[in-house]
Formats: structure tokens, sequence, C-alpha cells
């Protein structure tokens, strides 16, 4: 974003972000509006102020004019390996996955998110060895896939 525009609303989803380890938080922050309005622009301004903070830990841009950008089947697995970069603990398990399905990027996106994102999270949740606050990912555009 340009300096000193939609200040509001980032300032907004950061507090919402600062927020997520309260037991009271919801678990998504959905942001949607008009084409045109700028919603891209201010994912991106949000993943610079994230990745400043070490906190984001995955972001996906769709778009329909870069064809690897609009293919749903791409979201997830690359959200995961993200994470795995993020955490080694999601790494090491995610590896036992990518082991045993080396299809996995294949298939449908509910088999997916619960084999390369909730199975491994899972892991990373049983150590307790994730420290702080929780990571955000940030997927814009999702319509444009």
């Amino acid at each position: 974003c340009t300096d000193g525009t939609r200040v509001t609303i980032l300032n907004e989803i950061m507090d919402w972000v600062q927020d997520s380890d309260s037991p009271n938080a919801s678990l998504g922050y959905w942001m949607c509006g008009m084409a045109g309005t700028g919603k891209s622009t201010i994912a991106k301004s949000l993943c610079l102020m994230l990745e400043e903070q070490q906190l984001l830990a995955g972001s996906f841009f769709c778009s329909r004019q870069i064809p690897e950008c609009r293919e749903y089947h791409r979201i997830i697995p690359t959200i995961a390996y993200q994470l795995a970069y993020y955490s080694s603990t999601f790494g090491e398990s995610l590896e036992k996955v990518l082991e045993e399905d080396q299809n996995i990027a294949l298939k449908e996106p509910f088999i997916q998110v619960k084999k390369l994102l909730i199975h491994p999270w899972e892991a990373v949740v049983e150590t307790k060895r994730f420290v702080g606050h929780v990571p955000v990912i940030v997927i814009d555009a999702l319509d444009e896939c």
C-alpha cells in the first residue's frame, strides 16, 4: 500500500493477528469487497508486515493471469511446503506423509488439507514445540482459481 493508505484495515488485521492466541479468537479473517478495491494490495502489504515480525507462515496469491497461480490444486501443497520451512516439526511430519503418498499433490483439496496441513499440524501441537503466536497464512483472490 502507498504510505498512509489503508492504515485502518491493516491495523485491524494486525490486531486480530496479535489476539490470535486468545481463547476467544476466531481462526480466520475474511476480507471481501468489489474487484479493484485494493484487497490484493492490502494482502501484499500485510504479508510484508507479518514477515517483518516473523509471523508469516505462508501465502498464496491466486491470479487468472498466471497459469500456475490459477490452479486450485497447487494452493495446499504450496502452503504445506511453506509451513515446513516455517516449522521443522511440521516439516518432519510432512515428510512422513509424502513418503506414504507421493501423489498427494494430485488428490482432491479436502484430502490435501487433511494430509498436508491438519495431520502435520497436529504433530506440531502434540510436541508443544511451537512457541509464540499462531502462524498466519494469507490466501488472496481465491475466486480466481
